[in-house]
């Protein structure tokens, strides 16, 4: 068991916490949650990996395993960059008429996913977003340089976090809203807890209905989100050293499946503590909120989205309210 961590940096990282999620919150008991919820998602990867013909290893192993697997990975070329673009807008387009059960009368944005110009490409730019706008569709300029490191399976799942009905649903929504620069400064988690919510929505609307692969794409999503969480609260609660935290992110999502790096992703938690934790339960209180009658998601979004963006700890006040 790791030893605690000095009660000044401890001390640090809870204000930290407290200031990202809007209100105090226990770092153990994050900590708790984040895992509890990451051994949920693993049961449910373990059952998949094995419904393909993986059933050797640990989930971590056998992700690395699928990663590798030469049938679900692109051609390193502009024919493969296309074909990545345009399965991910399928599966864009196959989600939208579910979308109206979740959203009812909520407008919701034409968005796409699109590729980069080849001079941004050579830059080195990241994927970047344009929010919708009165006559013009959103998009998100999805970074595919490493393509082979971006099997197809993982690939929907960045969609949805990232277009619809992630953050070029709600961005319009929230410049509707025209909240005070004050509240939008404290509810910074909000923006990626919502997203995180929206990978886990497409879920639950049918998006990988008899798609065993995507599934376990979103789940390696969920695991990252997740690890982040449990990794960033081991950091700054219970003593982890780095090279802790790259094990445990390394253990539950087998190999980087973000768009960088697992060592730049720790040493980033550093930088921000708190953050990525207030980001990850902020989209588990987000699910935890919602109605178990669909009939009633409309609603329940609206007020989540319509008047956003909310501090997490907010989220319940706001839903009652």
């Amino acid at each position: 068991m790791a030893l605690a961590a000095p009660a000044r940096a401890a001390t640090d990282y809870a204000e930290a916490l407290a200031k990202a999620w809007g209100a105090p919150l226990d770092p153990h008991t994050a900590h708790a949650a984040a895992a509890a919820a990451v051994r949920a998602a693993q049961a449910r990867a373990d059952r998949l990996l094995k419904r393909i013909g993986l059933a050797q290893g640990s989930v971590g192993s056998r992700l690395r395993t699928l990663s590798a697997d030469p049938r679900w990975l692109y051609p390193d070329d502009d024919a493969g960059r296309d074909r990545a673009v345009a399965e991910m807008n399928a599966r864009l387009a196959a989600l939208r008429p579910a979308l109206g059960a979740a959203f009812g009368d909520l407008p919701i944005a034409e968005a796409q996913v699109r590729r980069m110009s080849p001079a941004e490409v050579a830059a080195g730019r990241a994927g970047y977003r344009e929010a919708p706008q009165a006559g013009r569709a959103g998009a998100y300029y999805v970074d595919l340089r490493a393509i082979r490191e971006r099997p197809a399976w993982t690939l929907p799942g960045v969609a949805f976090h990232e277009v619809i009905p992630g953050h070029l649903l709600q961005l319009p929504l929230q410049a509707a809203a025209d909240v005070s620069p004050e509240r939008a400064k404290a509810a910074g988690a909000y923006f990626e807890a919502w997203a995180i919510y929206a990978e886990q929505l497409a879920a639950d609307l049918g998006a990988y209905r008899d798609d065993p692969r995507g599934e376990i794409g979103y789940l390696q999503w969920r695991l990252f989100r997740l690890g982040r969480a449990v990794a960033d609260t081991g950091l700054g609660a219970l003593g982890w050293t780095p090279a802790q935290a790259i094990a445990a992110m390394t253990e539950l999502q087998g190999r980087s499946i973000a768009f960088i790096t697992i060592e730049a992703d720790v040493a980033r938690m550093a930088e921000r503590p708190g953050q990525v934790t207030a980001d990850a339960l902020g989209a588990l209180e987000i699910a935890r909120l919602r109605p178990k009658d669909r009939a009633l998601w409309p609603a329940f979004h609206r007020k989540v989205l319509a008047q956003g963006p909310w501090p997490p700890a907010d989220l319940a006040k706001v839903i009652a309210g």
